[in-house]
């Protein structure tokens, strides 16, 4: 292989999304880069994504070594993603959702920067925004696109790192770290703060990527009026996120070796902190509803519970 060709992975995730999977389909396989393999996985979709995604791969796909893939039930995005990170051959693993759209020129212009500033772990690149019916949206980034500049606390404490869509994995950062074993993180707040941690990150500014708003997999709705089923499932949702992401990032902060105590004993505690608000979202959260709107139930599951207790003992 040529000095200046890299084996990149095309790899495509989706799940429900068979509204947009044949545009997203035809912009990765539109590539004018010879891309070594496009592996396109579904995560069991229930709208006939699947389907849809087959029929794509065989319109736009001839010539190109496709891979096409369903799991036989849903596993959710963290385990799809490590299965299918276990599976790409590639040296760069360049990441797409099924509801966005590649630039034709998206794999060539990552492999050049990849090449010209010593093989980063991670590269990810600004956007143009769309919405749902793919006209041009406005969209401004959470904090802004990660920075190289970002210390390992900032990074450590972030909700946003990189834009997801845009992102190219080295399969180097993948193996030093391996696997994702919180299953509610989502992979680019993982991704990004182990490229910082190896301080080895590149941002290109310039779109190369339609970026879907609103239609993520990722997205948390807000919940509507103050119904109490919605309220604390949107909470439940936010707060699994949050600590299976710091929770990750203590692990990839111990298996990287460097000596940053400070960052570990802010880690601990909100990591800590987070787990009991788990708890109490998941398991206690009736108990004090009730008290408020119901109170009379309140104190008869109160009882309830303490009987419970007293029996056990």
């Amino acid at each position: 292989m040529s000095e200046d060709v890299v084996a990149v992975t095309f790899l495509v995730l989706c799940y429900n999304q068979q509204a947009f999977i044949d545009d997203c389909v035809k912009g990765a396989l539109a590539q004018d880069y010879p891309v070594a393999e496009f592996i396109f996985s579904d995560d069991a979709s229930s709208d006939g994504c699947y389907e849809k995604l087959c029929l794509a791969v065989e319109r736009y796909g001839q010539g190109r070594p496709v891979v096409v893939r369903q799991n036989p039930k849903n596993m959710g995005l963290i385990p799809h993603f490590n299965l299918m990170m276990s599976q790409a051959k590639g040296e760069l693993v360049v990441l797409a959702a099924g509801d966005d759209i590649s630039f034709p020129e998206r794999v060539s212009h990552l492999v050049t920067r990849y090449l010209s500033t010593g093989k980063p772990a991670l590269l990810c690149s600004d956007v143009a925004a769309i919405d749902q019916n793919g006209d041009a949206a406005a969209y401004e980034p959470p904090g802004g696109f990660m920075c190289p500049a970002l210390n390992v606390r900032e990074a450590a404490l972030s909700k946003f790192t990189y834009l997801g869509a845009t992102g190219a994995v080295s399969r180097s950062l993948w193996e030093n770290y391996g696997d994702i074993h919180y299953p509610y993180a989502y992979e680019d707040l993982v991704l990004g703060f182990r490229a910082v941690l190896d301080n080895s990150v590149e941002f290109i500014d310039k779109p190369l990527v339609y970026y879907r708003l609103g239609v993520g997999i990722s997205t948390i709705d807000e919940p509507r009026g103050i119904h109490r089923e919605e309220l604390i499932s949107c909470r439940l949702k936010e707060v699994r996120l949050r600590h299976d992401v710091l929770a990750q990032r203590l692990r990839d902060l111990h298996r990287s070796e460097q000596d940053l105590p400070a960052v570990v004993a802010v880690l601990n505690k909100r990591v800590a902190r987070l787990a009991v608000r788990v708890n109490f979202y998941s398991a206690r959260w009736k108990l004090f509803f009730d008290l408020f709107r119901r109170p009379a139930a309140f104190w008869s599951g109160f009882k309830r519970e303490y009987r419970y207790l007293r029996d056990r003992t």
